[in-house]
Parts: structure tokens; C-alpha cells; sequence
């Protein structure tokens, strides 16, 4: 249990780090000008490739993580 938590938090941030460095975020942005040259109206769209590749960096982190405490718990009962 103990385990998990640790791996879960350690994993989370790690990843948040890596993904952080490592990717861009491309997010578009699109405004109507008026006749006058002015902007009526500002829309601001998220990047959900940056999310999902931080998703995964993140979940692969976890699971390193967990598997690297799991051999270390092994390693250390033998």
C-alpha cells in the first residue's frame, strides 16, 4: 500500500517535470478582426496532443517507479 502511494506522488511529479522540459505546447489561437482592423473576439483552443503525451509520460513514470521498489523490496528479502 505503502508502496503504491509512494510510487503515485514520486511518479506524478517526476513526470509533470519531464513533461515539462521536454514538451511544447502548440495551442492555437484564433481572433476575428473588424473592418477597422480591431479584435472582436478572441478563442483560445488547448493542445490535447501535449495533454495526452504528458498523460502517458506521467503513467510510465509510475509504473517505473513501482517496478524499480518492487525489485528493490525483492532484492532486499533474499
Amino acid at each position: 500500500m505503502k508502496k503504491g502511494w509512494v510510487s503515485l506522488i514520486s511518479g506524478l511529479i517526476l513526470g509533470l517535470i519531464i513533461s515539462f522540459f521536454t514538451l511544447d505546447y502548440n495551442g492555437w489561437k484564433m481572433q476575428r478582426i473588424g473592418e477597422n482592423g480591431e479584435v472582436i473576439n478572441t478563442i483560445n483552443e488547448l493542445d490535447f496532443d501535449l495533454i495526452t503525451n504528458c498523460f502517458l509520460i506521467v503513467l510510465i513514470s509510475i509504473l517505473v517507479i513501482y517496478i524499480l521498489l518492487t525489485v528493490l523490496e525483492k532484492i532486499r528479502k533474499t
